[in-house]
């Protein structure tokens, strides 16, 4: 039985390798749709970004539903530093052929979520923007809602400042009404996503031979100073794929149950996640946190579906002629 999900992400090259992953794996994974929300780049952007990726892999009839373009309640940071103009550098890939969807992701999230048979699984690739208000809106649907996946946080440093993590940096008090919802929540913080970088030992299985495999080794070979340092290894780490990587494989994965916190006054620590990882405080866990992961197997797995992807791309294409 495929694992129905929907994907809330602001593209983003990792969010666009964690698309990729998702729709290689049709056997697997469901996709319901795709919301976008302002993050590594503003909403317009990521929402462009989600279809030219989908068009990459060949499903431009996947739904994508622009979000939210501004936080809760503080102004949108965002990190082309990091990822580029456009949020994809080094991809290029063709602007879309289609456009979004014409409905906003909070009501698309409320109603898909609400008709969901067996439960909706949510992967959270950015800010939790869309998926607080979603909740906010309609408290209901949290009783429909499977599990979160959520990239975000960190036990030790950040990534954005010396306390925070970038997506719970951007919206800090979008993530704290999430981890106060009492929903079962995954989480993938930064100590255990820098475990998943992109060493070019690891990219060696990938075959540049269609077009998606060939977008990813551009992306994944480019020089993006500081990209990973904090990973201590050469390559960027691919944060955001880790989540649908461990719908698909979860036994590559190891956690513990926690209590998670989120810092929401302004100051030096806004944003920060305050996993309480050793259960010193006594409060009741309200996620389960990844600490390690089986790097070199996630990405050898990555690369096979990658290649079966092109297959896939490349028959579509066939069949178009």
């Amino acid at each position: 039985m495929r694992i129905p999900i929907i994907i809330d992400t602001d593209p983003g090259q990792d969010d666009a390798l964690a698309i990729l992953l998702a729709l290689s794996a049709g056997l697997a994974l469901d996709i319901a749709g795709i919301t976008t929300v302002a993050g590594n780049v503003g909403v317009a952007q990521t929402t462009v970004n989600a279809l030219r990726v989908c068009q990459l892999a060949g499903r431009p009839d996947v739904p994508v539903h622009a979000g939210c373009a501004q936080p809760i309640l503080r102004p949108l940071h965002t990190a082309e530093f990091m990822c580029g103009a456009d949020g994809l550098a080094g991809m290029d890939i063709p602007a879309p052929r289609r456009p979004a969807q014409p409905s906003h992701a909070v009501p698309f999230l409320i109603d898909c979520i609400r008709g969901s048979g067996s439960g909706m699984t949510i992967c959270a690739l950015g800010p939790l923007t869309n998926i607080a208000l979603a909740l906010l809106q309609a408290p209901d649907i949290k009783d429909r809602i499977e599990r979160l996946v959520i990239m975000g946080g960190a036990r030790d440093l950040g990534n954005m400042t010396a306390a925070a993590e970038f997506n719970f940096f951007v919206d800090p008090h979008a993530a704290a009404v999430v981890f106060n919802a009492g929903l079962p929540i995954t989480l993938f913080p930064l100590n255990a996503t820098y475990q998943a970088v992109a060493t070019p030992a690891r990219l060696a299985s990938f075959a540049a031979k269609g077009p998606v495999g060939t977008a990813i080794l551009s992306m994944l070979r480019r020089e993006r100073p500081g990209g990973a340092a904090l990973g201590g290894d050469g390559g960027h780490p691919m944060h955001d794929a880790c989540v649908i990587a461990y719908l698909l494989w979860p036994t590559l994965f190891e956690g513990r149950d926690c209590h998670v916190t989120i810092e929401t006054a302004e100051g030096p620590t806004v944003g920060r996640s305050t996993i309480d990882w050793w259960g010193r405080g006594g409060q009741p866990a309200n996620a389960h946190v990844v600490g390690s992961l089986d790097a070199d197997a996630m990405f050898a797995r990555i690369a096979a579906s990658v290649r079966v992807l092109d297959e896939m791309v490349h028959e579509r294409s066939k069949a178009l002629t």
